[in-house]
């Protein structure tokens, strides 16, 4: 889920938690995440992408932690699920987005060894290398946040606002 800049990314975080996840039992979660684990299982042991499923591995982890936190105490405190909603849309995200570029890489790896367009696929790879290095480890500190509760984001009254 790409970044909506109407103001409705808290809708559809909201919606993702309140609705989307919870679904037929989680199952389309589950098949997501899954996915990813399959993949990360795939090529863990090869050397030309371990750069790569390593920094996923970990987001993955991230996500199920986080989703865990969820379950565990979401359904005692509505505010939790509200309060974790928008980072948990990102942190998905960003996993999600890893992956993609995880899979672009296993392409580019062949494209290359095709003797293709080598400028091509090495700024593909490049690219992941920035997006691993760079933007996935905000994932580290979404997960903290979620796992922080809503009782800073609920402490003040409503007289305060």
């Amino acid at each position: 889920i790409t970044q909506l800049y109407e103001g409705t990314n808290g809708i559809q975080a909201l919606d993702l938690v309140g609705r989307k996840l919870p679904m037929k039992g989680g199952r389309a979660a589950q098949r997501l995440l899954g996915e990813i684990s399959g993949f990360v299982a795939q090529h863990k042991a090869d050397d030309k992408m371990k750069e790569f499923v390593e920094p996923l591995e970990k987001a993955l982890g991230r996500v199920q932690d986080s989703a865990l936190f969820l379950m565990q105490n979401a359904m005692k405190n509505p505010d939790e699920a509200g309060g974790a909603a928008t980072d948990l849309l990102r942190l998905m995200a960003y996993t999600a987005m890893a992956f993609m570029w995880n899979r672009i890489v296993v392409a580019a790896h062949k494209g290359l060894a095709a003797g293709n367009d080598n400028a091509f696929y090495e700024a593909k790879i490049a690219t992941a290398r920035f997006y691993m290095a760079r933007v996935l480890p905000q994932t580290v500190s979404l997960n903290h946040q979620i796992k922080a509760g809503a009782s800073t984001l609920m402490a003040l009254p409503a007289e305060a606002f």
